[in-house]
């Protein structure tokens, strides 16, 4: 029964990699049909659907491969008590996963039966594509309901394995965790029963029962999608008198089945083809000849390979991972001090949050609808500036501390550096297309997505390491990650709808108003809040998290939102590197067998830096604007 079950869950990743492709085929089917001057009727929506299509059908394959982000730092140093703990995490996730999945089945049977027909120019009957979602749902609440089953009946330790062994633990009779696990379910219905009807105009009241829900939620280690779904039902059931589950329902399918979503999981595959072929480790031997001649030296490569690295991926961590298992060896071998060597290389991994394509910048832009490529223009000067930066900081430690210098490397000649240039080449070609189609208004980021995963197969099969096996692994690696971003979306995007209803956004910018705050003023604050919140979260769900309640105050106070998403991206790259939930901190302790500590402490100057970063552009905003305004006028504009 449990080799069927991992892999029935298999399967169902195995479909949503195959909803991946039909998303890259129809992306490049439309963007062929547009240069020769045809319609592709409803391309754009069948690209849609296929993007819920992956979304939901890895959602329990995702789970299975521990690929869904939760906050454990509460559940890791819980003791004797992490078995009860996981129940409580897993018997709330079953819930959440059984809600979710009634209505979707739902949803997809009235659909049917009223004969529900996309408007868009497709005419598509929507229970077609909704079948997906319904069954996509379903599969991950089994796989939640599966975990829950085999942490009360068995020794198993859930997705997320603990090293202590369970005889150590509280609850050791099955009796003893049944009975606590229906202790939650009754703690659950309890409170939707104590939460209903609470007074619609008690602002401050439903500013206290949204954070210390949310807060209570993720500290105690559910997963961060499905705490949102939490949080936001606890909203709609306590301060509306709406359905929770038909609205939900409605918004995470529209959500889902976006067109301008479907950027996410291409350029996230194009990240992960670069990384398991030989295309990154040739941009280190590129590099590697001219950083040796500035001061610092191979230092360097982190920063600048990080940088090129970005500009093909849009993942800190697929940037982190790249970079890193090919820099931290070399440079380790050549005597570098290894606080530098970490330390640089965590800082500069962010840059995958700013250099476009960036997934952070996509969520941003699906969240507050703005144009995502006018996002990714306006990351190249700041990304740049900020990779200067880092620069600045080797240097500078270069000379302030000559005994910590490694022996110089042996001079290469110009004929040899060009020839290792060489290597370059392919990695620099596809930036160029990437970013090039959508500057020049060629391609839109999607199709500028497409573009990158083609060029990026087609260099890899010239290459030759390119295989059957690296293939299948990266679609499933992009599906997994894709499925993670899409459950956070979801949630987020049904606390956004909670919090519509009840009011709280409009609330909070009018008291936020009466401070009558500067616009310098109010990014000041909110980069305290933002720096404050990323000790917790990581980038992505800090983003989505916070939109709902902070776009109407920036709308409000005349802040350019295209300034504003860079703005974002610099403290949340400070949130990947501040413990206890800094991602990038955690990826760097897995490669190099450090504490996180220390881990923490090497990255110290590069937030400092990520700090005047942000008062640079205060003092400077058009060094986030300019380029979009440049490039995006019309002809003689």
């Amino acid at each position: 029964m449990r080799r069927f079950l991992d892999r029935f869950y298999l399967s169902s990743g195995y479909a949503a990699a195959l909803a991946m492709l039909a998303i890259l085929a129809l992306v490049v089917a439309q963007m062929v049909a547009r240069w020769m001057g045809l319609l592709f009727k409803g391309g754009a929506q069948y690209a849609g659907y296929a993007m819920a299509a992956t979304s939901f059908l890895a959602m329990a394959y995702t789970f299975n491969a521990n690929a869904h982000i939760r906050v454990n730092l509460f559940v890791s140093t819980s003791g004797r008590w992490r078995r009860a703990v996981e129940i409580w995490c897993y018997t709330l996730a079953a819930t959440a996963g059984c809600f979710l999945a009634w209505y979707a089945v739902k949803a997809t049977r009235l659909s049917a039966r009223i004969n529900d027909i996309s408007q868009g120019q497709d005419a598509t009957p929507l229970w077609i594509p909704q079948t997906f979602m319904a069954i996509g749902a379903v599969i991950f609440a089994v796989a939640l309901i599966d975990n829950l089953i085999r942490i009360l009946l068995s020794d198993f330790k859930g997705v997320d394995q603990d090293p202590q062994p369970w005889h150590e633990h509280l609850l050791q009779s099955k009796l003893s965790r049944i009975a606590f696990c229906a202790g939650v379910l009754l703690v659950i219905y309890g409170t939707a029963q104590l939460m209903t009807g609470f007074d619609r105009d008690a602002v401050a009241l439903k500013i206290g029962i949204f954070l210390f829900v949310l807060f209570f939620l993720l500290g105690t280690g559910l997963w961060v999608g499905l705490a949102l779904f939490g949080v936001a039902y606890i909203g709609m059931i306590g301060f509306t008198t709406r359905d929770p589950g038909n609205a939900m329902i409605i918004t995470v399918w529209t959500g889902a089945s976006s067109w301008t979503l479907t950027a996410l999981p291409l350029f996230i595959w194009m990240g992960e083809i670069l990384y398991r072929t030989r295309l990154s480790e040739d941009m280190f031997k590129g590099l590697a000849p001219w950083m040796a001649r500035i001061p610092g030296g191979l230092l360097h490569t982190n920063v600048v390979g990080c940088t090129v690295f970005a500009a093909v991926s849009g993942s800190s961590a697929a940037t982190l991972t790249t970079v890193g298992k090919m820099s931290i060896p070399e440079l380790r071998a050549r005597g570098y001090p290894e606080f530098m060597t970490i330390g640089t290389l965590a800082g500069a991994a962010t840059l995958g949050l700013m250099i476009p394509p960036s997934l952070t910048l996509i969520v941003y832009g699906v969240t507050v609808r703005e144009s995502i490529t006018k996002l990714f223009m306006a990351g190249v000067l700041p990304g740049l500036v900020l990779a200067a930066m880092f620069m600045l900081y080797i240097v500078a430690w270069y000379f302030m501390k000559p005994e910590q210098r490694p022996e110089p490397e042996p001079k290469i000649g110009i004929v040899a550096a060009l020839k290792n240039s060489t290597l370059l080449i392919p990695v620099i070609a596809l930036v160029v297309i990437v970013i090039g189609s959508m500057y020049t208004g060629y391609a839109t980021a999607t199709e500028a997505a497409a573009f990158g995963v083609v060029g990026a197969l087609a260099l890899a099969t010239l290459q030759g390491s390119l295989t059957a096996t690296t293939f299948i692994e990266s679609l499933l690696g992009a599906t997994r990650t894709s499925a993670m971003i899409a459950l956070i979306l979801m949630g987020a995007a049904f606390l956004s709808l909670s919090m519509g209803f009840t009011g709280l956004p409009r609330a909070l910018a009018a008291w936020i108003a009466t401070f009558d705050l500067s616009p310098v003023a109010l990014i000041a604050a909110l980069t305290v809040f933002y720096i404050i919140i990323g000790m917790f979260l990581d980038g992505i769900s800090a983003v989505v998290l916070t939109m709902a309640i902070i776009e109407p105050m920036i709308r409000a106070a005349g802040i350019d939102l295209i300034w504003f998403g860079i703005f974002v991206v610099v403290v949340v790259e400070m949130a990947q590197i501040t413990p206890p939930i800094g991602f990038n901190l955690f990826v760097l302790q897995g490669m190099t067998n450090h504490d996180i500590t220390y881990i923490a402490k090497t990255a110290v100057p590069m937030f400092l830096i990520m700090v005047v970063m942000v008062g640079i552009l205060v003092a400077f905003p058009g060094l986030a604007t300019w380029l979009p305004e440049q490039l995006m006028q019309p002809p003689g504009g």
